[in-house]
Order: structure tokens, then sequence, then C-alpha cells
């Protein structure tokens, strides 16, 4: 299953519904790849917070829904019910467009 920049479009509930349901209808071992916002990516913290770690930025079209970032330890325990093969957090397209980008298997 794929989710490139998608799921992080909403609070940590919204991010946890959609990980639930990926984690539903994927088998056991089943391969998710995806995309989330990181903490070091340059426009965390900008706009309005709408709720902890997610913000809106009601000033550019493109950012005016909002985004949700984390670190490390918060990701990995986002991710409860798979296991991480492999995490990177690196720049994006843009230098300081920061994402993790994540394989996980689904136990």
């Amino acid at each position: 299953m794929l989710a490139w920049n998608v799921i992080y479009h909403g609070d940590r509930d919204v991010v946890r519904q959609c990980l639930d349901e990926i984690r539903r209808v994927l088998k056991p071992g089943g391969i998710y790849q995806g995309t989330m916002l990181s903490k070091r990516n340059g426009r965390y913290g900008k706009g309005e917070e709408v709720a902890p770690n997610t913000f809106v930025i009601h000033e550019e079209s493109d950012k005016a829904h909002a985004h949700f970032y984390c670190n490390a330890a918060e990701l990995v325990d986002l991710y409860q019910g798979f296991e991480l093969q492999s995490l990177i957090d690196r720049p994006h397209q843009k230098p300081g467009s920061y994402h993790w980008h994540l394989v996980a298997d689904r136990l």
C-alpha cells in the first residue's frame, strides 16, 4: 500500500485513524510505504496551530488545510502494529522540506 503525501493532512487523531484503517486492510506481512511531515520541515510552527503539532497556513492556498508534523519517537508511536523497515528524515523536494520516508510491514 502506498500513501505518499496524504495521511498527514489532519491532526494526530486523523493520522491515527488513517493508520488504523491501513493496518486493518493490509494482510499480515503486507508492505506499507509512505511519507509523514517532519518537525525539521521549514514550515513546522508556521501558520495557525489548530491542534498540537498541526498547522494551517491560510495565506498559501495550497497549504490552507491541516498539516501534522512529528519527530521519530512520535512517528514510531503512531505506527504501532507495524514493523518499521526503513525510516529516513530527508528533504523531500526542496531544501528544508523535510519528510519522513518510511517502509513498514504490518505485523
